[in-house]
């Protein structure tokens, strides 16, 4: 078979790709709109949105506690290392362990989006929308006539 032929198909693969990485970017845009909304409603500035890793810290600050958002960046980091090494070496008991950890994390994100649906002043339904669609949800958020609760978490002295 001649090299030549396999063009077609890397082609379309690199077309696919393309087509995601677009999509990936309108959607991080949309969500970064939302969210810079939702910052200035709880006393947040609005450009903290538009940083990647930064913006979820904020998040947990203005819902929960910022130390779960460590506590989380950690078991995400723990996870993928385990699933890195036993992945190589064959180690199904790292594996397990990994996808254990990877369970943990969508548990903590699902009690931070029940958080943000709360700091907004919003119930069950919205948790439900923010967990599985929030490209579509913190727009809504932002710049709907949600207003922003307060974080339940805050302690004043």
């Amino acid at each position: 078979m001649l090299a030549g032929s396999f063009l077609p198909y890397v082609s379309a693969v690199n077309m696919d790709l393309g087509w995601l990485g677009a999509i990936t970017i309108i959607v991080y845009v949309i969500i970064a709109i939302g969210l810079w909304k939702m910052f200035t409603k709880a006393g947040e500035a609005g450009w903290k949105a538009l940083i990647p890793i930064y913006n979820t810290y904020i998040l947990y600050k203005i819902s929960w506690q910022t130390k779960m958002f460590w506590i989380e960046l950690a078991i995400l980091i723990a996870a993928q290392l385990l699933y890195m090494y036993g992945d190589a070496n064959l180690n199904q008991m790292m594996l397990i362990f990994a996808y254990g950890l990877s369970l943990l994390s969508a548990i903590i994100q699902a009690v931070l989006c029940y958080n943000i649906s709360l700091a907004y002043g919003h119930g069950i339904g919205y948790f439900l929308g923010i967990y599985l669609l929030s490209v579509v949800f913190f727009p809504i958020i932002g710049y709907g006539s949600s207003r922003y609760a307060g974080n339940r978490y805050a302690y004043t002295r």
